[in-house]
């Protein structure tokens, strides 16, 4: 496939799947927006970016700075004169109980995770909206879909994207946006790093064999996904081959949401 021309807005482009994701992209010639808060990792980003001849604007910050997101969407809109793809990636882990949940840790994550979700989507629906298309892609993890021990705050924040996911769709639809969710399970990225050390850690194991045991005794593929892997999926789902694909609720993730 091909998106010679097309702009793509992407959040959380330093790593993982929204960085394969951006490179995915560029690879079919789309020009992009990237958003990361980590400016070094945003950084190596635009490098990759670079070495592929692409197109882009690159902007540090947090998803949850409605200045920032709204500076983002001008930009693009501004340079290229439409904004066809938005993939709303950018996330952050906290693995507490809901006890070790403080106030301000609670207030954090859903400001990362579904209040930035919120704003960067609010920011690119008017170019959409006049242009009369757009895909907009949400990353709502597998633990939008089921409970998971010692995340009552992740876990929150992504159910409340499968179903934002669902509200866009609906509304919108009918002005020629659509809008899906994507539901990550075990991929190899940093955050799934970082939250398998951390639950390590309280098993007395390393992340790596924490990791390791999950996988083992939950995905039926028994393999850790790659970021290119998901990547392919959200790309699909800005192709004209899902023209008819509006609030699906995707699983890549190896068979690990499909049952017991």
């Amino acid at each position: 496939m091909s998106f010679a021309g097309k702009v793509a807005v992407i959040t959380g482009a330093g790593s993982g799947i929204g960085k394969a994701t951006a490179l995915a992209f560029a690879a079919e010639a789309a020009h992009l927006a990237i958003i990361d808060l980590n400016e070094r990792s945003l950084a190596q980003t635009a490098k990759e970016l670079e070495a592929l001849k692409a197109q882009y604007l690159a902007f540090p910050g947090s998803i949850a700075d409605a200045s920032l997101v709204n500076e983002v969407a001008s930009a693009a809109a501004y340079r290229w004169n439409r904004i066809d793809f938005l993939f709303n990636n950018a996330g952050m882990e906290f693995v507490a109980s809901l006890l070790d949940t403080s106030t301000e840790d609670w207030d954090a994550v859903l400001a990362t995770n579904l209040k930035g979700t919120f704003l960067t989507t609010k920011a690119v629906l008017p170019t959409m909206l006049n242009a009369g298309s757009g895909v907009i892609v949400n990353n709502a993890s597998d633990a939008g879909l089921r409970g998971i021990k010692l995340s009552a705050a992740y876990s929150s924040s992504k159910a409340a994207i499968i179903h934002l996911t669902r509200s866009v769709a609906l509304d919108y639809a009918g002005s020629g946006i659509r809008c899906n969710c994507i539901c990550p399970g075990c991929i190899r990225t940093p955050l799934c790093e970082r939250f398998n050390e951390e639950v390590g850690a309280r098993k007395g194991k390393t992340g790596q064999e924490a990791l390791d045991d999950f996988v083992k005794a939950n995905v039926p593929m028994q393999r850790v996904g790659e970021a290119a892997e998901v990547a392919s999926v959200v790309l699909f789902l800005c192709s004209p081959q899902a023209s008819y694909i509006n609030g699906a609720i995707l699983p890549v993730d190896g068979g690990l949401t499909a049952g017991m």
